[in-house]
């Protein structure tokens, strides 16, 4: 029997103090992966929790720039280690190497990061604001320990010690407490080792980064509404959020969830008369890659029925029964998603493509399902279903009218996208159709799929209830993300040497821009 993995608590790898372990499952073949990984008793939490409330009182008086030295450290470590990091990743996950894991999600990882370092840098984020004749003065500061929940789907771009949350707390200089994903332990264990590393050579605290394995559930909701907390960052299933929500939001505490989201694409017909090919492709492309298991994947395409929508569904149905199975983060996630396409099916959406798979598989082909836009109408509840993998729901409507009405019925995405004709047929119902999307998700995607996004400063990673909340910051884009885990102070008539150095009437370090009596400047 192999020794339990130890837990990162104030600096120094221990044994965790353990109410049980588990073992990660490698998804290909549904076996048990060595290792033995512990879930913490509170012991541990509040061990954690001590050493990161001393932390961040070492934060708050550091420069930014030693912040940003340890995230571009922590990026060149990271990368040092790339290709061993993907190896585990992809033998805890089954997501593919090439390209998902070498050369999409690991060189977004450590862009976010060094995005991060230089929003951290720059200090932009801080939005400071100084009025010197009143002498009153304002800037967003860190909130203290922060901790990240993250999900299956992403062991680097957005996990617990890797990802997004993570380069955004740490850049608002907050501690971050990160709970390992049980889906993908060994991938926060081997970061943790160059996080640690990179906070020695940076000199910052040793408790900036720690790391527990696993919590149990009452445990998980005790942490989050714990007055010693900042804020939480949480990514996963919209039970999980919901409870942690609701905790968190009990005690008057901050937190920050990204959840389930449908994600509407909506088809109208010109676009479909003049690129139904290219547009199936498209769907289909969007849906099965990496078995769909993307937050941003389209759970629901709305078309008008006509001649050309009906070639559509066929081609599309065509292409989905052309692909085999395909592996899922584990046999729990694949458990999950057969039972919310058995939910669909029981409704009445009619199974176009993709077969059931057997109790306990890792694997299952796509899935494409069709109801009618008055199917929907009348009982959106039972339709607007996530299931997250490789599967869609298409709602063949009978007119524009029934298309927008139906469409009037989803609730709070992440991405949404329209297509519409480039000959302009399509303008009108175009206007209506935006404003109802514009409503219900974060981000709306012309002409393309809502799969894939740029991680620039303009992008919006977040929606209405229930895709995410609250809905007005975004989980990616610096510096906007980093607000996330910040909170605005004012200094109200106090002496220039004992002012923070961003809202001192001598120019800071970097020169970011400010806010000074009418305007905002640089320095």
């Amino acid at each position: 029997m192999p020794a339990t993995e130890p837990i990162l608590v104030g600096g120094t790898w221990r044994p965790a103090d353990a109410s049980r372990t588990y073992r990660a499952i490698d998804p290909a073949t549904g076996s048990h992966r060595e290792a033995l990984w512990p879930v913490s008793r509170w012991s541990d939490v509040d061990a954690a929790l001590a050493a990161a409330v001393a932390a961040a009182a070492e934060l708050a008086r550091m420069p930014a720039t030693a912040i940003a030295d340890f995230l571009g450290r922590y990026a060149d470590r990271l990368e040092a280690r790339a290709a061993e990091l993907v190896a585990v990743a992809h033998a805890e996950t089954g997501l593919a190497v090439r390209p998902r894991l070498a050369e999409a999600e690991m060189p977004r990882t450590l862009d976010q990061l060094r995005q991060a370092a230089a929003a951290a840098r720059e200090g932009t984020w801080r939005m400071a604001m100084i009025d010197t004749e009143k002498n009153i003065r304002a800037a967003a500061c860190g909130l203290g320990p922060v901790v990240v929940f993250p999900p299956a789907n992403f062991p680097f771009a957005y996990g617990a010690i890797t990802g997004g949350d993570f380069a955004a707390a740490i850049a608002a200089g907050n501690p971050v407490i990160a709970k390992a994903h049980e889906g993908h332990p060994s991938v926060s264990r081997l970061a943790a080792e160059e996080a640690k590393a990179a906070l020695h050579d940076t000199g910052l605290p040793a408790a900036t980064v720690q790391l527990l394995h696993g919590l149990e559930p009452a445990d998980g909701e005790r942490l989050v509404a714990d007055p010693r907390v900042g804020a939480t960052g949480f990514t996963g299933s919209q039970g999980a959020g919901e409870k942690l929500f609701r905790a968190a939001s009990a005690a008057g505490r901050v937190i920050w969830v990204e959840m389930g989201s449908i994600n509407p694409v909506v088809l109208l017909p010109g676009a479909l008369a003049t690129r139904g090919a290219a547009i199936a492709d498209e769907l289909t492309a969007s849906v099965t890659g990496s078995a769909g298991q993307f937050c941003t994947k389209p759970g629901v395409v709305f078309f008008v029925d006509d001649a050309a929508g009906r070639g559509f569904v066929e081609a599309v149905a065509g292409r989905f029964a052309a692909i085999g199975p395909q592996v899922l983060l584990g046999p729990v996630g694949c458990d999950r998603f057969v039972a919310a396409i058995e939910k669909l099916v029981a409704a009445g959406a009619r199974l176009l493509a993709g077969l059931a798979a057997a109790a306990g598989s890792a694997q299952h082909a796509p899935v494409l399902l069709e109801v009618t836009g008055m199917e929907l109408l009348a009982r959106p509840e039972a339709f607007l279903v996530e299931a997250f993998g490789n599967a869609t729901v298409l709602v063949a409507c009978g007119s524009l009218d029934e298309l927008r009405r139906a469409v009037g019925c989803v609730h709070g995405s992440l991405g949404a996208s329209l297509y519409v004709a480039e000959d302009g047929r399509d303008e009108a119902a175009c206007a209506a159709c935006a404003r109802l999307l514009i409503d219900r998700a974060g981000r709306v995607v012309e002409n393309r799929m809502p799969t894939g996004l740029g991680v620039v400063p303009s992008m919006q990673h977040g929606g209405p209830w229930p895709s995410a909340g609250p809905p007005f910051f975004s989980a990616v884009g610096f510096p906007w993300t980093i607000l996330r885990f910040a909170r605005r102070v004012c200094f109200d008539g106090w002496s220039e040497h004992r002012l923070p150095e961003i809202v001192r009437d001598a120019p800071p370090s970097g020169r970011p821009w400010r806010y000074i009596d009418r305007g905002w400047t640089r320095g």
